[in-house]
């Protein structure tokens, strides 16, 4: 790790010290200006890095890394001569590295200068450049000498002309991603030895999600020019994606032998490794990745990201807080900070709101000018177009709660009901969704302004967005207003912070109206549940309570993992010891070691290992049997349950819940009592330990509620889907009928 700057030895005071901090600044925005430039090339923006790469080199000519990249920009220009020159800068100031010596012989080959080449290699070699993976790589540098030796003829077709390649980047830096498809796949046919037109192919297939065609162009790229180790890069991410997880740390591992530092290597290994569960090792990736690339925006906020599956909130709120530091239009960066905001336990109310403002001054307001007058008709008894956006139309909870929406919309004659669909995955759940909805759209190649234009054009009256802020969200869409009235539900426990969203669908017990003052932009719209929900159908039957067999009872935690929380662990603890008999399971804990930390909590509070059970990850109708060993489900704070505890119940196991300050406390509580079962919710910590001491007392009473709990689940709301189907319709009706008579929003039942 680096350390901090020490002072000089002999300064002279003041002018030493002034003049020390206006070299630091300097050399801090020369790196600036070098990390947006990189950014822009790995975006693919070669005409925007140049002037960048340049600008670093006016300040400082010597630059090494400057002057490497530059080379690798020029090869992708096909400017083989001036790619030389800028390796054999690099080389002159850092004769170490051998991957500058590599794509000088690369530089040297294509340009035509065979015998330059040989010798530049021969004195690599002699050098010692013979580290991990360049015994391949010197192997295919000579075997592309000995081809262009062979015939001494250049092949017309390995290379882009300038003005195709010129067309590619604009249309690519446009985001036109479907013209950049089509044009990238007549320049392949044509020019099927240019790594560009493979390139750009790939990476706007990349862009545009469909990802095993990306997978495909840029393995072409990669043939014929194996240094390129951005598309090796973007190939890694495209693995990623489609859960390819083991070939993906492959190709990251093999850009780091090729060059050991390359930052977004390490970067995209920490994804890779998080996908894995391999969360130690994913932080140690990131950390180096930050270590070589301190000023890359995309670093901090990725270790943010692995450091919330770790449950290490504070280390990850000061990463992603980094980020927007760096770059403050991130963004995802702001989406996960939020995200870790609501899992802390100590948030504050005010400040977490604040913070959704902050994401809409940075990411809504430079839109709101350009919103445009609706032309829909204001007719309120007519059909009503509504859309749903969302990410998650496939196996993913939000599928579950929509499909017996879709199902009554199906046979509403007031409702005429599109679906944007953001992925490029289909499933199951896809297509049953599809079969519903008489207008689907998929559009994730679609520009956030292509998207908005789109939903203008089929003249959508009422939007309503399901994902929030969270991924693969189109918030930014909703922030162009291309809808009358717009509505965001069920994704993202809490507002979006933005001005373009009317309304935030809810139920009175999710969202009581006494806490909307300080927490949502948006007016409420209330159901007569928070959403529909349709059990699995792979749920086991129900067993007796096993304490009755088993003399003791135990508790069960079904919540994600990183839900966890010491102040949690110590509160179940507090119950723990008050009930020494009692034992406790946690399901869908990691595949690696990072549960220790939580065995670690308990132990801390003084609960031997031997009462708690740790149990992995599982399918679903795994993680439903882990119920069948479990009395009393206690819940997670301040990010309460919410699937997992109508999963509990339909399961026989009621969830001991804690609500809080934050809309994100609330998922039990709402469950728990549109099911009769307000016993269940606590007030405070003390109240939490006595009623779950109190219940201990009461087996025969909890047996009792077990074996009737699935009739009970029946007649609550949440399970009543056409109940909860029928109120959306009204509620939908309602806000157009306001818009209408030109009211503004307003919160209301439906």
């Amino acid at each position: 790790m680096t350390q901090p700057n020490a002072p000089a030895p002999h300064a002279p005071e003041p002018f030493g010290i002034v003049a020390l901090d206006a070299e630091q600044q300097f050399q801090a925005d020369i790196e600036s200006v070098l990390q947006a430039a990189l950014e822009k090339h790995r975006a693919f923006e070669l005409h925007e890095a140049e002037p960048l790469y340049r600008l670093v080199l006016d300040a400082s000519p010597h630059h090494t890394e400057a002057n490497y990249h530059l080379g690798l920009l020029m090869i992708q220009r096909g400017q083989f001569d001036a790619a030389a020159l800028r390796f054999e800068a690099a080389i002159g100031a850092n004769p170490s590295r051998h991957l500058y010596w590599a794509n000088y012989v690369d530089a040297l080959t294509r340009s035509g200068q065979v015998a330059a080449a040989k010798l530049v290699l021969e004195l690599a070699v002699s050098q010692g450049m013979n580290g991990p993976g360049v015994a391949a790589l010197t192997g295919q540098l000579d075997a592309a000498t000995q081809l262009r030796e062979g015939d001494g003829t250049a092949d017309s077709r390995a290379k882009l002309p300038p003005r195709d390649e010129r067309e590619l980047e604009t249309l690519y830096a446009a985001r036109r991603y479907a013209e950049t498809i089509a044009l990238a796949e007549k320049m392949t046919h044509k020019y099927p030895k240019a790594e560009m037109s493979w390139a750009y192919l790939g990476v706007a297939q990349f862009s545009y999600m469909k990802l095993p065609e990306a997978i495909g162009s840029l393995r072409r790229s990669l043939e014929l020019n194996p240094l390129n180790l951005e598309i090796r890069r973007a190939l890694a991410d495209a693995l990623r994606l489609t859960d390819r997880f083991f070939e993906a740390e492959a190709e990251c591992r093999r850009i780091i032998e090729i060059d050991d530092r390359h930052p977004e290597a390490y970067r995209v290994l920490g994804l890779v490794l998080c996908g894995l569960t391999r969360l130690d090792d994913a932080q140690a990736v990131c950390r180096r990745a930050i270590e070589l690339a301190p000023r890359s925006h995309q670093a901090h906020h990725t270790l943010g990201v692995v450091l919330m599956e770790l449950t290490q909130f504070d280390a990850a709120e000061e990463h992603c807080r980094r980020a927007l530091e760096l770059l403050p239009s991130d963004k995802y960066a702001h989406q996960n900070l939020l995200f870790c905001l609501s899992h802390k336990e100590s948030v504050d109310r005010r400040a977490y709101f604040e913070q959704h403002l902050a994401y809409a001054e940075h990411c809504e307001k430079p839109f709101r000018a350009q919103w445009k007058k609706h032309a829909n008709s204001r007719d309120p008894e007519r059909c009503i177009r509504v859309g749903f956006v969302s990410a998650d139309f496939n196996q993913h909870p939000v599928a579950n709660f929509i499909e017996p929406i879709f199902r009554f919309f199906a046979n509403d004659p007031g409702l005429s009901v599109h679906a944007y669909y953001n992925r490029n995955f289909t499933d199951d759940m896809t297509r049953k969704l599809r079969s519903l909805v008489a207008n689907w759209h998929d559009v994730p190649g679609l520009t956030d302004a292509d998207l908005a234009d789109q939903i203008r054009a089929d003249g959508i009256d009422v939007l309503i967005d399901l994902t929030g802020h969270t991924a693969h969200n189109r918030l930014e869409t909703f922030a162009r207003k291309p809808a009358p009235v717009q509505a965001t539900w069920m994704g993202y426990l809490g507002t979006t912070g933005m001005t373009s969203m009317d309304y935030y669908i809810a139920d009175r017990f999710y969202v009581p109206e006494h806490q909307i003052e300080g927490q949502f932009v948006e007016k409420l719209a209330y159901l007569p549940a928070f959403a529909p929900f349709e059990p699995a159908s792979v749920s086991p039957a129900l067993n007796a309570l096993p304490a009755l067999s088993r003399g003791h009872l135990t508790f069960g935690s079904f919540n994600r993992f990183n839900k966890l929380r010491p102040q949690t662990v110590a509160l179940w603890s507090e119950l723990l010891r008050a009930l020494p008999d009692a034992r406790m399971l946690i399901a869908g804990v990691p595949h690696d070691d990072s549960y220790l930390v939580v065995r670690d909590w308990f132990a801390q509070a003084g609960i031997g290992t031997e009462r708690i059970e740790f149990r992995q990850r599982a399918s679903l109708e795994g993680l439903l049997a882990h119920h069948l060993d479990a009395d009393i489900a206690l819940d997670t704070f301040p990010y309460a349950g919410g699937v997992t505890t109508l999963q509990s119940l339909w399961m026989g196991v009621p969830t001991l819940t804690m609500p809080g300050d934050l809309i994100a406390s609330r998922g039990s509580t709402s469950v728990m009592s549109l099911a009769g079962l307000t016993d269940f919710v606590a007030t405070d910590r003390a109240d939490f330990v006595a009623r779950g001491v109190a219940w201990a007392g009461k087996l025969n009473e909890l047996a009792q509620i077990r074996s009737g709990m699935r009739e009970r689940c029946m007649h609550s709301p949440f399970f009543e889907q056409d109940t909860v189907a029928a109120g959306l319709s009204r509620g939908i009706r309602k806000m157009w009928q306001r818009w209408c008579a030109g009211g503004a929003p307003a919160t209301f039942d439906a």
